[in-house]
């Protein structure tokens, strides 16, 4: 690959020494800050309200494509996109008094039909940076888990409509040139 690309080795060699060298630069005097990601550093805000800190959040998004075929022909002649799919799971402890129906993130038997979407933010501490942002969420289902001895635990299935991340959304280059195939 070229330099600069994704995976170079160089690349990925030097972001590793780097967050070496930042870790231990606290002898130094300087706060360490590493150049990745952990659970404990994600805040998590859900309708603009912060709700924890190392909470689990998982999102997976798919693009999901389609095949077009021509007539005698085993290979596809493109693949053309259909839809985009956002979902993922919030994993929480239940505090009590603040169950997701409380806290008007989840729709109840009354509110199921005129309930509003809901959105959800998650955010590296150390960096402001922007992980995951969706303005239009719905949870879909809640599991919770009590269990002698135990913290209650709650799990959130969501969905949403669209979503932000460390890339704002932009038309690729070239996207209005004309190519050849070869």
């Amino acid at each position: 690959m070229s330099s600069g690309g994704a995976f170079d080795k160089r690349n990925i060699d030097q972001k590793l020494a780097d967050n070496v060298v930042g870790q231990f630069t606290n002898i130094a005097g300087s706060r360490p800050t590493g150049k990745y990601l952990t659970g404990a550093r994600v805040t998590l805000r859900i309708n603009k309200k912060l709700a924890g800190f190392a909470f689990g959040i998982t999102w997976k998004i798919d693009t999901q494509q389609m095949e077009i075929n021509t007539i005698d022909d085993y290979l596809p002649a493109e693949i053309a996109p259909t839809r985009i799919h956002v979902s993922g799971s919030i994993s929480s402890l239940h505090i009590p008094g603040q169950s997701p129906t409380k806290e008007l993130s989840q729709s109840n038997v009354l509110s199921f039909l005129a309930h509003k979407y809901i959105t959800i933010e998650a955010r590296d501490s150390q960096t402001d940076e922007l992980l995951f942002y969706t303005t239009k969420a719905v949870i879909t289902s809640r599991q919770e888990d009590l269990q002698a001895g135990q913290l209650a635990k709650m799990t959130l299935q969501f969905m949403a409509i669209g979503w932000l991340d460390e890339l704002v959304p932009t038309l690729p280059e070239g996207i209005n040139t004309v190519q050849d195939t070869p």
